[in-house]
């Protein structure tokens, strides 16, 4: 790491408490919410006018401000959305966290010098996927949580877009923004920020957490991750105390900052604060497992109390560390004003005073100055250089340089808090466009032996097959083309970049048999799908919210999209509509996808190579009102949990939307069950799936 400039340490903060608290321990930034759009809506937050506080209060520390604004968005809320945005940008605010690309195509178009940094919520797991936000307008990403090392290192330093990496704290099961476990549950969406975290409840048993990861520790594996050139070091954890947030920041920042191994008392130091049971850095190592599991550690308030003291004292108001170094240059001479500046590298303020008097018994010593500019106690300055220039036999009173020592740091004060005029344009609102009346419905299998002969025949207008399931059975595929019937190979919604290659065979062997388009559930996927010379089409991965965002996927090659079934009929009928659209009107939802294994701990273990016991059909996990949820396993060995109850629209609810296409989604039903429901919803009957059905989200909505 030597001449390397160190990453920053971004710090949560959930309170003005907390901001202080990150700031005083040596928080390079800070992380806020604001508003509704912001994806710890459950935290306290802040007010417009503590907001200005915040930002104003990190600004004079130098300190930079990032401000979440990383929820997916309705068409209604976007002008609400941009008014915040107005008054973040005007506070000062260095960036923003965004999550939804419709937001993100706003925010760029109205406020052009806006600094936009992709939410993890984006799923950016790949270098193609980093390269993408960045044509999108985006200077950083935050990555996913399950990267390891090489994965990152490789985005870092190849993608031409700055890299965020979280460090510390809570671990959600499944790859941020791809969750809809808690929304579909309970109508509280992890998209909208307010995940119930039903994820850390017992499945299966009083004493079984298959969804319950440890948190994050990273501490140890800092100096790797400077050397792989990550920018910005993010901890968890807007919902924690301040105290928290200024013990873990102190931590991390004294290790970052000494280049050197934690000790073992700040471990111990860490895990008291929280844990579940110990930490984790699997996923770093790539080395996920059954040691990845925990529950919340409790310690006992006597071990707590002493270092929250310790903590709260350390931000306490008034207290103040030296977080901004500046260089003073005095000057005294005989018979002329004196003069005293400062400077923080940036901005310099100069002050002058009535020339010094000659003296009469002592004379001032540079010492006798040096004392008096030295007195910057109280401030956020710290003396670094000073240069003092003083001619022998004068007598200057300490009063009149500690005068001209508060001027010149009031000056540089408010040189700090300065703030160039907001640059607003006014942008064109989308006028409703929609692709025409609704034509007909496709099919999603997860198996290939779903698709029967009996399924072919029904008029559908296309199937999606998992690409893998497509490449093992490319006679049955040519015939089914050769039949006249669109085939259409799904990607894993997960593809890193050591997988790519395998993907892309894959995907050329598709092209080759007949196949003219392919379904992409990642920003990233678009481009991989064109070189291949074929059309993408859009899944539901890519959260499509609002008609901004299906402006933005048109604009990067979608040309059909699948809607969220988080949204409501009448957002969908509302919605803008560039390119044909497709809505899941039948079938079990994907709830989760993750990629560590729930299989492995019912069925005996995981080895990660698609022969062990998870490949051997579908798992269930039980929650404690006994509904049980699918868990599959995928490609690369990765997860994807089911709704317990499958989804069923009735045709005059969807039909009336604008949609182009209903899907009808398979994935535990036998092939023979898969074709008597598929045969009954398109001619207009209820299917019978032998389970309770739900109408999902698109009556209820989400909070």
């Amino acid at each position: 790491m030597q001449n390397r400039k160190l990453p920053e340490l971004l710090a949560p903060a959930g309170s003005m408490e907390a901001v202080r608290a990150a700031v005083q321990n040596g928080a390079g930034a800070v992380y806020l919410g604001f508003g509704t759009f912001n994806a710890r809506r459950g935290a306290k937050n802040f007010s417009p006018e503590q907001m200005r506080e915040a930002i104003a209060y990190c600004r004079l520390r130098g300190v930079k401000t990032n401000i979440t604004v990383n929820t997916l968005v309705s068409d209604r809320e976007i002008p609400a959305l941009l008014r915040d945005v107005r008054l973040l940008l005007d506070a000062g605010a260095d960036a923003l966290i965004v999550q939804d690309l419709g937001a993100a195509r706003c925010i760029r178009e109205t406020f052009p010098d806006a600094v936009l940094h992709a939410s993890t919520q984006l799923t950016i797991h790949s270098l193609e996927g980093a390269r993408q936000a960045k044509e999108l307008g985006f200077s950083r990403v935050v990555l996913s949580r399950e990267l390891p090392l090489e994965e990152i290192q490789r985005i870092t330093q190849e993608s031409g877009v700055e890299t965020e990496v979280f460090v510390h704290g809570a671990l959600c099961m499944c790859y941020s923004g791809q969750c809809e476990l808690s929304a579909v549950i309970g109508r509280r969406s992890g998209n909208r920020g307010l995940c119930a975290q039903p994820c850390r409840l017992p499945y299966g048993g009083k004493n079984s957490y298959p969804m319950s990861l440890k948190d994050l520790c990273l501490l140890p594996r800092l100096r790797a991750l400077c050397d792989a050139g990550v920018s910005s070091l993010k901890i968890e954890g807007r919902m924690k105390r301040p105290e928290y947030v200024a013990i873990v920041t102190r931590i991390y920042a004294a290790v970052l900052r000494e280049n050197r191994a934690p000790t073992r008392e700040e471990m111990q130091t860490l895990a008291k604060v929280f844990s579940r049971d110990g930490f984790t850095q699997g996923y770093l190592d790539d080395n996920i497992g059954p040691s990845m599991f925990g529950v919340r550690s409790e310690t006992p308030d006597k071990e707590l109390k002493p270092l929250y003291q310790e903590a709260a004292h350390s931000y306490a108001e008034g207290q103040e560390a030296d977080l901004v170094p500046i260089q003073l240059s005095f000057t005294a001479q005989t018979q002329q004003d004196m003069q005293l500046t400062v400077t923080d590298g940036v901005h310099t303020a100069s002050v002058t005073a009535d020339a010094a008097e000659a003296a009469q018994h002592k004379e001032t010593t540079a010492a006798d100055i040096e004392k008096s500019l030295k007195k910057t106690g109280g401030t956020m300055f710290a003396v670094r250089e000073l240069d003092i220039q003083l001619d022998s036999g004068l007598r200057i009173p300490a009063r009149a340089v500690n005068d001209m020592r508060r001027q010149a740091l009031e000056q540089l004060t408010q040189q700090r808090a300065s703030l160039p005029p907001l640059r607003e344009n006014k942008r064109q609102t989308l006028q409703t466009e929609s692709r025409g009346d609704f034509r007909g419905y496709t099919v999603q299998v997860r198996q290939f032996k779903q698709l029967t002969d009996a399924m072919a025949q029904l008029p559908v207008e296309t199937f999606y097959v998992p690409v893998q399931e497509m490449t093992q059975n490319e006679a049955r595929v040519r015939e089914l083309l050769a039949r006249g019937c669109s085939v259409v190979p799904v990607l894993p919604r997960i593809i890193w970049d050591r997988e790519q290659k395998q993907v892309v065979h894959q995907l050329q062997q598709c092209k080759r048999m007949g196949c003219t388009a392919a379904l992409c559930g990642n920003i990233a996927q678009p481009k991989l799908v064109q070189a291949c010379g074929m059309a993408a089409f859009g899944d539901f991965g890519l959260n499509a919210w609002n008609g901004e965002a299906m402006e933005t996927l048109r604009q990067i090659g979608v040309a059909r999209q699948t809607l969220s079934y988080e949204l409501r009929l009448p957002q969908i009928r509302d919605m803008h509509k560039p390119m044909q659209t497709e809505l899941i009107v039948c079938g079990r939802l994907p709830l989760m996808i993750t990629e560590n294994c729930m299989i492995a701990g019912k069925k005996g273990g995981c080895r990660r190579d698609g022969r062990g016991a998870c490949a051997k059909g579908v798992c269930y996990l039980t929650d404690r009102m006994g509904a049980k949820f699918p868990v599959f396993r995928e490609e690369h060995c990765r997860n994807t949990l089911y709704n317990s109850q499958p989804l069923y629209l009735e045709p005059e609810e969807y039909r009336q939307t604008g949609v182009t296409y209903a899907r009808l989604l398979f994935s535990d039903e036998s092939p023979r069950q898969a074709t008597e429901i598929a045969r009954r919803v398109i001619d207009g009957q209820t299917p019978d799936f032998g389970a309770p059905m739900t109408r999902g989200l698109y009556r209820r909505g989400v909070e």
